[in-house]
């Protein structure tokens, strides 16, 4: 049952995303409303998860057939509290945005990315294997270069090149790394990895 909650964790912000972005074509005031009920029930959701999980254990979550490999999260002590400071963090900031982005330009296209890069954030927190945490990593790098250029001005543009350019290129660089690491250690499973190195290196 707590597996469910780690998948709202993760993908309601990219569903909130996504509504908020159509709402706000209309109602900008309603879509400013939506982002903040997503990013209060991301944080209480969070919040609920460490408090119980001392008494119910870990939760862990599997998506199979994602690119051969699947998605796997795991949701223990510290990547509840990378997640809870991510979900409090976001919570703030989306509720003073209302205030920041009066008269500016492309809001929707702000809030949007806004709430992807939420859940692409929580993705990588509560990974269990780096191939999930390599997929969710590359999309927060991604939709957070919009906020790098949202003012759409020249030294904000060059910004969010030199930005996309380092992303891409860390990208392909950990890529190679996860191919040579499983094709060395047999998995890219976060609690398998260190056994596994042992066999192949023995101490």
């Amino acid at each position: 049952m707590t597996g469910v909650f780690l998948g709202v964790l993760v993908f309601f912000p990219f569903l909130g995303g996504l509504l908020a972005a159509v709402t706000g074509k209309k109602h900008a005031d309603y879509r400013d409303f939506l982002a903040d009920i997503v990013v209060v029930f991301e944080f209480f959701t969070a919040f609920g998860l460490f408090s119980i999980q001392p008494f119910v254990g870990e939760a862990r979550l599997a998506i199979d057939g994602i690119c051969g490999m699947g998605l796997h999260f795991r949701a223990d002590g510290f990547r509840l509290i990378y997640a809870l400071v991510a979900a409090f963090m976001w919570l703030m900031t989306t509720l003073l945005s209302r205030e920041y982005c009066r008269g500016h330009a492309n809001t929707n296209r702000f809030y949007l990315f806004l709430l992807l890069t939420l859940g692409a954030t929580m993705g990588v927190f509560l990974s269990a294997d780096l191939f999930t945490t390599f997929i969710f990593f590359e999309l927060m790098s991604f939709t957070s270069y919009v906020w790098v250029a949202q003012e759409e001005t020249a030294p904000a543009l060059r910004a969010g090149q030199t930005y996309l350019a380092i992303a891409v290129l860390g990208g392909m660089v950990m890529l190679m790394g996860l191919f040579m690491l499983y094709h060395t250690a047999g998995t890219l499973q976060m609690d398998e990895l260190l056994e596994a190195c042992r066999q192949v290196r023995p101490e």
